[in-house]
């Protein structure tokens, strides 16, 4: 089976097509930015399938909002918010996606937490979703595990590579588990997999992952 991989970080234009699929994926923000769309460090795409729209994570403002009205996507339009991971340049634009949009449900790993943490020297830094968001917009959140089936062919994936917590510690990226302190072994992540006649498309927002989706 074909496996293509979109690399999201590396994008320099604002839509993509590929070859054979029936996908459609506009960067909405990134660290790039275009004439049309000014970037920051943050990411969010854009994408239509099937009849179906998706907001795969919300950068890390409401940026995301401006550029979509720049290029012409309706957020009101989306049917389902998908969270790559649980930092804060990818999910910090959430309350302003739940405020434009009424009715999608977003799915984040069960693993998920406002929890995640940078250290450096004695002092860890909060880098995770915004404060508060689980309980303020808990009607509008889905859990999942597992392989999840989104719709018909699109699935979330979650990362369960052995032995991530050594990254973490490595990263510096720490989980704050009450009083305690561990490394982050990215239990918060996912991929969105989107099977096709032709292959697999994999968007996945996080460069860590080394594992078998099949």
């Amino acid at each position: 089976m074909i496996v293509e991989i979109v690399e999201i970080g590396i994008m320099k234009s604002n839509e993509i097509r590929k070859g054979g699929f029936n996908l459609k994926a506009t960067v909405l923000v990134d660290n790039i930015g275009t004439e049309i769309a000014t970037g920051e460090w943050g990411l969010s795409i854009y994408i239509e399938q099937a009849g179906k729209n998706i907001l795969l994570d919300t950068g890390a403002s409401n940026r995301f909002l401006v550029n979509a009205k720049a290029l012409e996507k309706d957020i009101g339009a989306v049917d389902y918010g998908v969270l790559s991971h649980a930092h804060y340049d990818h999910a910090n634009g959430m309350q302003a996606f739940f405020e434009e949009n009424e009715n999608a449900k977003f799915y984040l790993q069960k693993g998920t937490g406002e929890n995640c943490y940078f250290k450096k020297w004695f002092i860890h830094k909060y880098i995770g979703i915004p404060k508060h968001i689980l309980t303020r917009q808990k009607d509008r959140i889905e859990y999942v595990t597992g392989k999840y089936k989104l719709y018909e062919n699109v699935y979330l994936i979650p990362h369960t590579t052995k032995g991530l917590e050594t990254i973490g510690a490595a990263n510096k990226m720490y989980i704050r588990d009450g009083r305690r302190w561990r490394p982050d072994d990215f239990a918060h992540e996912q991929s969105l997999v989107i099977e096709e006649e032709d292959g697999l498309i994999i968007l996945t927002a996080v460069r860590m992952v080394a594992q078998t989706i099949l």
